[in-house]
């Protein structure tokens, strides 16, 4: 059994959901090409040069179902500055416009500034008016994980990938499957993000949990494999210390 304690998840990069064009609830091409201005402009670092474009179109799209205030939240929290976020999906969802991706994105601002049962709470009512949207139970997992519940984080996890099979679900179960020492549903989940997103290959924290776990099941040929993989597909990977006692104890037998 091979033990490590290289992986503890403390410090996560929280991405919130960017709504995609065919999930407008109306169809505006101004409002796409308006959007896809501001936030290549923040993308290049000109933040609040994007922000103050945004906040200028809000009389054209504003007030209707929630997505400028989606949009201009997340420009908000993207620069920390969680107060005006938290105000402007608030009034987002004071709009009825049935728009779940308002709560989600509002739980993960009560996540960060220590509100952790408000995010609980507003996650169980968001799955709850929406029993069938994968989203809803991903990011309570997601949340349930960072608050260090694994095993609801694995549950809803698995409730998540039960309706929409997606990558970054397969890979929070493995997470969560890690942290519970459950190396079985580590490996599967890992090769089940795999299957659905190849460049999972590339991603060194996947690749890391995914050996450990296959040499902690005594699949020593296998595991050292993946790190080959991973440093063919990473070029970090190679000066990964981590990596390389792994792969030095891995191969220890063999010598």
């Amino acid at each position: 059994m091979i033990k490590t304690c290289f992986l503890k998840f403390t410090t996560i990069f929280l991405s919130l959901i960017i709504i995609s064009i065919n999930s407008f609830a109306f169809e505006q091409k101004d409002f796409v090409n308006d959007i896809t201005q501001a936030k290549d402009l923040f993308d290049k670092g000109k933040h609040d040069e994007a922000i103050k474009y945004w906040e200028g179109k809000q009389s054209v799209y504003g007030g209707q179902q929630g997505h400028y205030e989606l949009e201009l939240g997340t420009f908000y929290s993207r620069m920390k500055a969680f107060d005006k976020a938290e105000q402007t999906y608030l009034d987002g969802m004071k709009l009825g416009g049935k728009y779940p991706r308002l709560n989600v994105s509002l739980s993960y601002i009560y996540l960060w500034t220590g509100r952790f049962d408000q995010s609980s709470d507003l996650l169980d009512e968001t799955i709850k008016e929406y029993p069938d949207w994968w989203s809803g139970y991903y990011t309570k997992a997601h949340h349930e994980f960072l608050t260090e519940n694994y095993q609801d984080a694995k549950k809803f996890a698995e409730q998540s990938l039960s309706i929409t099979e997606t990558a970054r679900g397969f890979m929070l179960l493995a997470r969560a499957s890690y942290a519970l020492n459950d190396t079985r549903s580590v490996i599967s989940a890992i090769e089940e993000a795999i299957n659905v997103e190849p460049n999972f290959l590339a991603d060194l924290t996947a690749m890391k949990i995914y050996a450990v776990s296959l040499a902690t099941e005594g699949q020593n040929g296998e595991a050292i494999a993946v790190i080959e993989e991973i440093k063919k597909n990473n070029e970090k990977a190679a000066e990964d210390e981590e990596l390389k006692n792994l792969l030095a104890e891995l191969k220890k037998p063999q010598e």
